[in-house]
């Protein structure tokens, strides 16, 4: 299958603001300001190819039974930035910095997919074989995402 798959990484440190450096992304503590939201965000355009096994029509039964699948995929990244969203402490409104940072992700994502599935429920999990940074350009990160597929 062909499809756009989006990454979005929220941090648990609200505090922290990403932002492109000289030599990559940098993660800046901002005590200046009271963050709520800091988050990395990609979108991939994704070539999907899996091998699929039924069970329920091995055994001509075709409401009951468990599917497997696996296989590999391969993207190409349509954007990347970062947002962080913020109150100044005099109380004032709400303001947003984004930022693009997607000169410091790879361009190229490839991984695999595993689903599992019964009846209209589908679980599935990926992983990339390749770091979400270029080398040396941000922390080595492989994505790993789960879900749920109706």
């Amino acid at each position: 299958g062909l499809g756009v798959q989006w990454y979005n990484f929220k941090f648990e440190n609200k505090g922290y603001q990403t932002v492109n450096g000289e030599n990559g992304v940098e993660f800046i503590h901002r005590t200046d300001v009271n963050g709520f939201k800091s988050k990395i965000s990609a979108s991939y355009l994704t070539l999907l190819t899996m091998f699929r096994w039924d069970f329920a029509k091995m055994n001509n039964s075709e409401k009951k039974g468990v599917r497997l699948a696996a296989g590999p995929y391969f993207g190409y990244r349509l954007g990347g930035r970062s947002k962080f969203v913020y109150k100044e402490w005099d109380g004032s409104g709400r303001k947003k910095d984004r930022e693009p940072i997607g000169n410091n992700l790879n361009d190229f994502r490839v991984g695999l997919r595993g689903e599992v599935g019964y009846r209209s429920l589908t679980l599935f999990a990926t992983y990339d074989l390749n770091t979400l940074f270029q080398k040396d350009r941000g922390p080595s990160l492989h994505p790993i995402a789960f879900g749920v597929v109706f």
